[in-house]
């Protein structure tokens, strides 16, 4: 039972070992060998793949640009800042101060503790 064991260990580290996998970004030709290829190039290719670039079409705008709404109007304005003013951490002895820290039905004077609770949860400042 113990040589299943032990052979169940040290499988998989045999197997990785000889992996030998390289990684091509470590592994790249040196600039001589870029530049001894480059001579080798058939020019008509490279004046075909120019002008097969210049022929594309160019990349299309975001369709915001297209849609006719500026893109900072009044009401994404609107919504922008209600959604800062909600996900800003209120002060702790205001009266947003246990807006995210539940009270459960202690309301008024009894609630009071719960505001250490929400200052050490980090729910206030």
């Amino acid at each position: 039972m113990r040589l299943v064991l032990v052979c169940a260990l040290i499988f998989p580290l045999a197997a990785h070992a000889g992996d030998g996998a390289r990684d091509p970004v470590l592994d790249a030709a040196p600039v001589a060998d870029v530049k001894h290829l480059q001579g080798q190039l058939d020019p008509a290719l490279i004046q075909a793949v120019a002008a097969a670039q210049k022929a594309e079409a160019p990349p299309a705008a975001p369709a915001q640009a297209f849609s006719g709404a500026p893109a900072f109007s009044s009401a994404n304005a609107a919504i922008m800042t209600a959604a800062f003013d909600e996900a800003q951490v209120p002060d702790c002895l205001h009266s947003q101060g246990l807006k995210r820290q539940p009270t459960f039905f202690l309301a008024g004077y009894l609630a009071l503790p719960f505001i250490a609770v929400a200052k050490l949860r980090g729910k206030c400042q």
